[in-house]
């Protein structure tokens, strides 16, 4: 018997549909601001034109927050909540993809290519927050950290071939082979997942038989989503990174622009050869950066940002003072493949800041508006070389990409928000998130706050007597954390707290198979010693403890019926 592809029932599927879809992102990534740029060097396009093109066809990454909203707002529910917007845009990335054979003569169209390139990555950017939303929608607390690895890998194998294969087609058939190509590769992908469904019974295609498993969720207009973010977002350190996110994209955009002109016209590689080595060496730093996590949480992101930044600068300075040593290939390898390791170093880094300055509740929309800083900073880094790039020889080049870097170290000085910062009672607010390697688009599969272990909504933090608790914004869900419950054990303290339905509660109390949504520990499943019909759950690492919605309130009094119960209720398994 076939294996059914649905997406909230198996794991398998939902890795390999996560890893899928990611690959599929990767093919504009790896083409359009890899290949494209070094193939253009050498047909002798300039490097104004260059950095204009790399320039422009970023910019769908940063505004992709917008299409948020207007995916939870405009749903065709008999297909899914998330898979239509998959589909749409998978089906409009292999169109567009295909268009670049109307390139004919490049060196004269840079305009339609730059056009055909926003169409591109407006695609590919809609196609991410979908698969995003259907993630968070569909996939448990314990297997988030799982599939964020399965779909970083997939983007990364997806623009590192893509960015070899393209590198050799362009050379030796055209920008109409690599075309159709890159086309039918994301064409495949697209049937591929024609026959994934979200959930059993719904219709795989519009005119299918089939029905809505799902319910519309209101409540998340634009009015919504940024009601409540200007003040959080003006604070003193949320500036401070606004501006940190800026100037590392700036970097970052003028170093894309500035190298594969530099290999070409520099150094004398062809576009398969620069193409392959952005592949090889990128996912060498892919694998680098996700090491990085552990250093990151000893050390802070700030400090490790400084070190990971200056290694950057230097690297530019060093190149400047030896010019002498140009003319050797195996210099200009070690040089190149240094820059291409480093940026996911980097970023790994400045997405680490970001999100520790992230408030709770409106972390994830806070947190695109820094990644959005940031890709405008790389639109604005790609121009600047452009526009510098034909008035300077190659040493002042890297020279303006060490002084870039030296006033983003200068900025990253001023950040001195407390990372992991303390709340009442010395409670530590871990991270919640989990960084997904993607170089420029700064793809992360993150929910921002802490997520609902039962229906993976996000909590806000709530203030009951000193304490800050963390409650679930759909099913009312309380989570303590270790010697909070006890001190707010009583009458008074349990109205204000647990204001969910008693009846919801019921129905999430079956879940108990997951890891603390805290600090990912094992939970342990609990019964209360006097009334043995409440059932909760207890981390065996952190303490902290998870009751349903009318489980606290409940076990704040005590009734006659309670040691009815006490005898009568069922034993937890």
């Amino acid at each position: 018997m076939p294996r059914r592809l649905i997406l909230a029932d198996d794991a398998v599927v939902r890795y390999a549909t996560g890893a899928l879809m990611y690959f599929a992102q990767g093919i504009p990534q790896g083409l359009l601001s890899i290949a494209i740029p070094a193939w253009l060097a050498t047909m002798g396009v300039g490097a104004a034109q260059i950095g204009s093109y790399l320039a422009v066809v970023i910019l769908p990454w940063a505004f992709k927050l917008v299409t948020g909203p207007l995916m939870d707002r405009y749903e065709f529910l008999p297909m899914g909540r998330r898979r239509p917007w998959v589909l749409g845009a998978q089906l409009g990335l292999t169109l567009s993809l295909l268009a670049l054979i109307l390139v004919e003569r490049p060196t004269e169209q840079i305009g339609l290519l730059m056009l055909i390139g926003v169409i591109i990555n407006s695609f590919a950017a809609t196609q991410d927050v979908a698969v995003d939303g259907m993630a968070i929608d569909l996939t448990p607390v314990r297997e988030q950290g799982r599939l964020n690895a399965f779909m970083s890998f997939g983007k990364a194998i997806g623009w590192a071939t893509t960015a070899a294969v393209s590198g050799i087609l362009l050379d030796t058939l055209g920008i109409e082979a690599t075309a159709i190509a890159a086309s039918a590769t994301a064409g495949v992908v697209l049937v591929v997942f024609v026959f994934v469904l979200e959930h059993d019974g719904e219709r795989r295609l519009p005119w299918s038989a089939g029905k809505a498993a799902s319910v519309h969720q209101p409540g998340n207009s634009f009015a919504d989503v940024f009601g409540g973010i200007n003040k959080v977002l003006w604070g003193r350190a949320s500036v401070v990174v606004l501006v940190i996110m800026f100037f590392d994209g700036l970097v970052t955009g003028y170093g894309q622009a500035l190298m594969p002109i530099a290999a070409v016209n520099l150094f004398g590689y062809t576009t398969a050869q620069w193409s392959q080595l952005v592949a090889i060496m990128g996912l060498i730093g892919a694998i680098v950066a996700l090491g990085l996590g552990p250093l990151i949480d000893r050390f802070g992101s700030r400090r490790m940002l400084l070190l990971t930044i200056s290694l950057v600068s230097v690297h530019a300075f060093v190149i400047t003072q030896t010019q002498h040593l140009w003319e050797s290939t195996l210099y200009a390898r070690v040089m190149l493949s240094i820059w291409v390791l480093l940026l996911p170093v980097v970023m790994v880094c400045v997405i680490a800041l970001g999100m520790a300055v992230c408030s709770s509740r409106h972390s994830a929309t806070q947190f695109a508006i820094y990644m959005s800083v940031s890709n405008l900073g790389y639109a604005a880094g790609s121009k600047t070389y452009g526009m510098v790039s034909d008035a300077s020889t190659f040493v002042e080049a890297y020279l303006l990409l060490g002084i870039f870097t030296v006033v983003t170290i200068f900025v990253v000085s001023f950040h001195r928000h407390r990372e992991a910062e303390a709340g009442p009672r010395g409670r530590k607010k871990p991270p919640a998130y989990t960084i997904g390697l993607t170089t420029s688009e700064g793809g992360v599969f993150w929910s921002g706050a802490m997520r609902c272990p039962k229906c993976r909504s996000d909590m806000e933090q709530i203030d009951v007597e000193g304490i800050e608790i963390d409650r679930c914004l759909t099913c009312n869900g309380i989570w303590f954390d270790a010697g909070e419950a006890e001190a707010l054990r009583n009458r008074k303290a349990a109205v204000a707290i647990d204001v969910g339905e008693a009846s919801v509660g019921k129905i999430h109390n079956v879940i108990d198979d997951y890891r603390c949504p805290r600090c990912g520990g094992s939970m342990s499943r609990m019964v209360d010693r006097v009334q043995r019909h409440i059932w909760f759950e207890k981390c065996d690492a952190c303490e902290g403890t998870f009751f349903d919605a009318g489980e606290f309130l409940d076990l704040s009094r005590l009734t006659v019926s309670d040691l009815f119960k006490r005898f009568t209720g069922s034993e937890r398994g």
